[in-house]
């Protein structure tokens, strides 16, 4: 009987996916934030976690911080789950949103007994109307992100193929199962995500390399490099709904459904009959193309100024040190500015021609 209520206490939890590369640049935040909202595009009922302190996966879901209660207030046990939850314009997507209060998250942890298991007995404890939580670490293999790897049932592990990200994706792996075999013996299943490929016969070599070397754990989805990314980036936009039907946009989708029928095949049972629910293709992509017509025309209005362009009125012009600017009494204020900068240079002057002229004996 204990076992069945445990395994009931389990199935009932929601499945945590927790994206991690301990190598900047590579894909990690777009892949987190375009996965969640895929999933939740997909019907699922998603929370996102911004465990960095740079809190781009935050603003890119259009949330601004500072955040009050968020993401550092879950992970020191300030604050429950269901307190640092955040409305998104997406639905069934909640945020958990990052700050700068994470850079020393570390440090407040460390002084913790259990430190890396804070997390997962907070997310225990999650609502009963979250079916994923969706974690991006922060670039380092800190305690912060190693409390992302215990709490987790399943590892993404976004990876540029080029040669320098090929070794932190060996280290990264190597943290992963040191943490697995410590800490999360539940952890089930790790993802390789092949993010901003290109054509060309040194990205297929490394490819090859990577798929040969780490086989089916390897997604079969490639995402492709696209400026389209970087140009949603910009706009504090996922790129699956700024451009549903770009290349990468498409291979996010595909890859948040592959992702999905892994925990059905994962969880099994109640879990399985829970997620399996509008897990349909067509839906999610008309979601999607529902919510890019109404935030792209909510955030559209100022153009991206190309390179050598000025940018249009809708932009923010530094002011020009105007007296409105100065306030107040502006002549006399730079007036006194002016004569301490000649002041100043007059004196040292001196203090150099003395210090020259002075006998050493």
């Amino acid at each position: 009987m204990a076992e069945e209520n445990a395994a009931a206490d389990r199935r009932s939890k929601p499945t945590i996916i927790t994206v991690f590369n301990q190598k900047g640049g590579v894909g990690k935040t777009t892949s987190s934030v375009n996965l969640a909202v895929c999933m939740a595009a997909l019907g699922k009922r998603v929370v996102l976690v911004d465990l960095d302190s740079q809190s781009n996966a935050t603003t890119n879901v259009g949330v601004t911080p500072p955040i009050s209660t968020g993401a550092y207030q879950l992970i020191t046990g300030r604050a429950p789950l269901d307190e640092c939850l955040r409305k998104t314009d997406y639905d069934n997507l909640r945020l958990v949103g990052g700050s700068d209060e994470l850079a020393w998250a570390d440090i407040e942890l460390a002084m913790q007994p259990e430190c890396q298991g804070i997390l997962s007995g907070v997310l225990a404890t999650a609502p009963d109307d979250i079916d994923i939580v969706v974690i991006d670490c922060p670039p380092a293999p800190g305690i912060v992100s190693v409390n992302a790897l215990v709490a987790a049932d399943v590892v993404v592990m976004p990876v540029m193929p080029s040669p320098h990200a090929l070794d932190g994706l060996h280290k990264a792996w190597w943290n992963v199962n040191r943490v697995r075999s410590h800490y999360n013996h539940d952890l089930h299943t790790i993802n390789i995500v092949l993010t901003m490929t290109e054509d060309g016969p040194l990205t297929q070599r490394l490819t090859e390399d990577i798929i040969a070397e780490f086989g089916p754990r390897v997604m079969p989805v490639l995402v492709p490099r696209d400026n389209v990314v970087i140009e949603a980036a910009a706009r504090d936009l996922p790129v699956v709904s700024m451009a549903p039907q770009s290349p990468p946009a498409r291979a996010y989708l595909r890859l948040a459904e592959l992702l999905l029928t892994r925990v059905l095949h994962m969880t099994g049972g109640a879990e399985e009959s829970r997620l399996s629910d509008a897990l349909e293709h067509e839906t999610a992509a008309d979601k999607l193309a529902v919510w890019s017509a109404e935030l792209n025309g909510r955030r559209s209005d100022l153009t991206i100024p190309q390179p050598g362009e000025m940018p249009d009125p809708g932009w923010t012009k530094a002011p020009e040190l105007t007296a409105e600017v100065l306030g107040p009494g502006a002549g006399w204020k730079i007036g006194a500015g002016l004569m301490l900068i000649v002041l100043g240079a007059v004196l040292g002057f001196a203090a150099a021609a003395a210090w020259y002229q002075f006998p050493t004996g």
